[in-house]
C-alpha cells in the first residue's frame, strides 16, 4: 500500500481525544492526551519514487544531513504561514500540486502558538498539525512539526508552557515515521533568548522526543533548534559572548563548546535576502553585520539548516532581491567552508497580502493554486533546478556566488 497505514490518516486520533478533553484542550488536557496517545507501531509505506521512499530516515553525519544509506541530500520546499490565517491554503490537493508543479520534497509545518494561534485554539491546531503531517506522509515528502513561538521569545516563557505536551504527543503519535522532523522553537529572540535559555530548554524536550523512539528501537529523527537573535546567531553554541543586544554578533570571541550532545540534531538559519546580505558601513567598518562571511564560516563548524527563509526584508514585505538570494542558494548548494548541503524551506506558500507570499492574495479561497508572485515565481524555478534536475539560467546565475577572497580586506 503506496500511502501511511489507514489508521493513521485523517487525524482521527487527536480529534477525538481533542473532543473527549473538552473544548480548548490545552494544559493539564494536553499533558493527559499525550499520556493517553499509544507510541505508534506501525511501519510506514510511502509512494513509490517519492523523496521518503528514496531517501528513507535522515541522520546527520558530521555537519551534513544525510539519507537512510548515509548520502548527502539535500531538501527543498516551503513554509507554510500561520493556519489562522491561510488554512485554505493546505489541503491534499494544494500540497500535491506543489509536489508535481513546484517540485518541493518538504513542508515547513509552522503551528504559531500566540499569535492567535495553539494557544487560543489548541484543539484546532493540533488537528490541522496532525492532518498536514499525515497528508505529507501519504504523498511522500517530508515535514516539520514546527512548535512557532515568535512574540516573546524566549522558549521558557510561561505561555509556551505546553512545548512538553505537545511535543510528547507528536513524537509518540509519529515515532517512527521517516517523513517527520522536528523544530524545537522557531526563532528565539530578545535578550533574555541566550543560547543558555535555548540549550536548557532543547535539554528537556528532546529526550520526551527520544523516549518515544527509544521505546520502539527507532532512529532518532532530526531535530532542529533554534538560535538567538530570529536563529541568525548560529555559532552561540561555539564561542562565549555571542548574544543578542551586546553587538558582538560577527566577531571574533573565545571558543566555548556548548553544542546539544545529541545525534541527528541540527541548528537553525534564518535569512532574508533584503536585510540579511553583505551588510553596510558602520563604526569604520565597511561590512558591518556581513551574513554572508559570517555563515560561509559557520557552515564549516555546524549541521545547518535553514528552515525559513525570504526574498525580501525581515519583516516578510518591502523590497524583492532575487540576486542576493542566489548568492544564499549557491552558498546552500556547496559553496560554503564545510561544502555542506544545506536544506531550505521557503517562507511562505500563502496567500498573504505580503511580498514574501508565493500566491497572489485570495488564490487559496478560489483553489489557484500555482497563481505565483513575484516571489513564488523565482522560488518554483529555484525548487526545479534543486530538486528536478532542470537547467534555468533565470536563476542561480554563476555571477552571484558568494566569493570570500573578494571581500578580504589587507
Amino acid at each position: 500500500m503506496n500511502k501511511i497505514i489507514k489508521s493513521l490518516v485523517g487525524g482521527s486520533l487527536c480529534s477525538l481525544l481533542l473532543s473527549a478533553c473538552g473544548p480548548h484542550g490545552g494544559g493539564e488536557e494536553l499533558v493527559q492526551l499525550a499520556q493517553q496517545t499509544p507510541i505508534n507501531t506501525v511501519k510506514y509505506e510511502y509512494p513509490e519514487g517519492s523523496a521518503v521512499a528514496t531517501h528513507g530516515a535522515l541522520k546527520v553525519d558530521g555537519l551534513q544531513l544525510c539519507d537512510q544509506s548515509g548520502k548527502p541530500v539535500q531538501l527543498a520546499g516551503f513554509s507554510t504561514m500561520g493556519w489562522q490565517w491561510c488554512a485554505d491554503c493546505y489541503n491534499e490537493e494544494s500540497i500535491k500540486n506543489l509536489i508535481d508543479n513546484w517540485h518541493i520534497n518538504i513542508l515547513r509545518l509552522a503551528m504559531y502558538v500566540e499569535e492567535g494561534g495553539f494557544n487560543r485554539h489548541p484543539d484546532k491546531n493540533t488537528e490541522m498539525m496532525c492532518n498536514l503531517i499525515e497528508t505529507c506522509g501519504k504523498l511522500g515528502i517530508y515535514c516539520i512539526v514546527d512548535w512557532h513561538i515568535l512574540t516573546p521569545g524566549n522558549p521558557n516563557d510561561s505561555l509556551y508552557a505546553d512545548s512538553h505536551a505537545f511535543f510528547k504527543l507528536m513524537s509518540r503519535k509519529y515515532a517512527g515515521a521517516p517523513h517527520v522532523l522536528f523544530e524545537l522553537c522557531n526563532e528565539p529572540n530578545g535578550e533574555g533568548a541566550t543560547w543558555e535559555e535555548i540549550r536548557d530548554y532543547a535539554n528537556q524536550i528532546i529526550p520526551t522526543i527520544h523516549a518515544a523512539y527509544d521505546s520502539i528501537g527507532a532512529q532518532h529523527p532530526i531535530i532542529i533548534c533554534g538560535t538567538p537573535q530570529w536563529d541568525q546567531l548560529v555559532d552561540a553554541c561555539l564561542v562565549k559572548g555571542r548574544y543578542q543586544g551586546n553587538e558582538l554578533d560577527f566577531v571574533e570571541l573565545p571558543a566555548d563548546d556548548r553544542r546539544l550532545q545529541f545525534d541527528n540534531v541540527m541548528y537553525t538559519f534564518h535569512f532574508y535576502a533584503s536585510s540579511h546580505n553583505e551588510g553596510s558601513p558602520k563604526d569604520g567598518v565597511e561590512d558591518y553585520y556581513n551574513f554572508y562571511k559570517y555563515m560561509y564560516k559557520v557552515l564549516g563548524q555546524l549541521p545547518v539548516f535553514c528552515s525559513e527563509y525570504g526574498l525580501t526584508e525581515a519583516s516578510g514585505d518591502g523590497a524583492i532581491d532575487t540576486d542576493r538570494t542566489d548568492k544564499w542558494i549557491h552558498m546552500f548548494r556547496g559553496n560554503n567552508a564545510g561544502k555542506q548541503l544545506v536544506s531550505f524551506c521557503n517562507w511562505s506558500y500563502s496567500d498573504k497580502d505580503e511580498k514574501s507570499a508565493a500566491l497572489q492574495p485570495k488564490s487559496c479561497r478560489r483553489k489557484q493554486w500555482d497563481n505565483a508572485t513575484i516571489s513564488g515565481d523565482y522560488v518554483r524555478r529555484v525548487l526545479n533546478v534543486a530538486n528536478n534536475g532542470a537547467t534555468d539560467p533565470s536563476v542561480l546565475k554563476p555571477e552571484n556566488v558568494y566569493t570570500p577572497a573578494a571581500e578580504t580586506k589587507e
